[in-house]
């Protein structure tokens, strides 16, 4: 019996009312039509709320490409647990996912609702939410991964990622970077485009001068005010690319603890290891309260036993 078949004509059926049952067609839309749809019909929302779904759909538009995302049929549960797996693997905090996941279910469910499409394949509950432990690039993965940027990466890849370790800057910050934003005299960033829309201001070192006033050469013909311009030079390049371009070479070179944001953890990590004042620490970071650099803080048994050893009362006093 085919389970397309609708209660009322399964009824008639069984009763001899009925000599063909009709079955019930499995409405799926094209995915791009779906996401035009449902924005356009969100007039009873705010203009914050339309902007919200706004921006996590487009921030989905990479994985959508990645995993051949073409229809509302294919959002389902293996691939909103690959993009789970993704995410974690970059670093991203759970409430971040979430929201991701979460603009997907309330989009499919608004076209059920709409007798657009037949039912939302997207089933899995939302990830529980618990303070995780930073995950810092191990020193072998970082010099494997620094070896192939200085060899095989493109010289804007190259600006890309002398500016995370130098920095500590975040994705989205860098992505957005404006040329006005860097005094290279200074050897100093501020960047326009913040998540606590705070100013800040951080340095680099003369290698990574080097490579953004060589890049910044060699585009001046867009006439882009982005140091990092997309294929509009209107516009910058979007965060999502970055990530992707991290995961490719990644897997190139078989090795899990590289992220943009797990060089942040680095950077930061590296500066409370050098006994930097936390304070300082907090103002590189650009994190508005001391309580969020303090996981920075929070050593690791290793560096406890490394620190220890290495400052051994016992073992450095002098004998007189």
């Amino acid at each position: 019996m085919n389970e397309n078949i609708s209660t009322k004509d399964l009824l008639n059926l069984i009763l001899g009312n009925q000599e063909t049952p009709t079955i019930e067609e499995n409405k799926e839309m094209d995915l791009n039509e779906a996401i035009s749809y449902f924005l356009n019909h969100q007039i009873q929302n705010s203009e914050e709320t339309i902007k919200y779904y706004t921006i996590e759909l487009n921030c989905l538009k990479p994985y959508f490409k990645m995993y051949n995302i073409k229809s509302t049929k294919d959002l389902n549960n293996e691939f909103a647990n690959n993009l789970i797996r993704i995410k974690k693997n970059e670093g991203i905090k759970n409430i971040t996912i979430n929201k991701l996941i979460s603009a997907l279910k309330i989009m499919l469910n608004f076209l059920v609702k709409e007798n657009l499409i037949t039912k939302s394949h997207i089933t899995i509950p939302n990830i529980k939410f618990k303070q995780t432990k930073l995950v810092i690039p191990t020193q072998d993965e970082l010099i494997k991964f620094k070896n192939y940027i200085d060899t095989k990466a493109s010289l804007e890849y190259q600006v890309i990622f002398y500016i995370l370790i130098d920095t500590g800057l975040r994705r989205s910050s860098l992505a957005n970077l404006l040329i006005s934003d860097i005094n290279l005299d200074e050897q100093s960033i501020i960047p326009s485009h913040t998540k606590e829309h705070n100013e800040i201001k951080v340095y680099f070192g003369n290698k990574t001068k080097y490579l953004i006033s060589t890049f910044i050469e060699s585009k001046k013909k867009l006439k882009s005010k982005y140091l990092f311009p997309s294929k509009n030079p209107q516009k910058p390049i979007k965060p999502t690319s970055i990530t992707l371009n991290f995961i490719t070479i990644k897997n190139k070179l078989g090795i899990t603890s590289i992220s943009p944001h797990r060089l942040r953890h680095y950077f930061g990590t590296n500066l409370i290891r050098q006994n930097v004042n936390p304070e300082i620490v907090r103002k590189l970071l650009g994190h508005s309260s001391l309580q969020m650099t303090q996981r920075y803080i929070d050593l690791n048994d290793k560096d406890l036993k490394t620190i220890s050893i290495n400052y051994s009362i016992a073992d450095n006093i002098n004998n007189n």
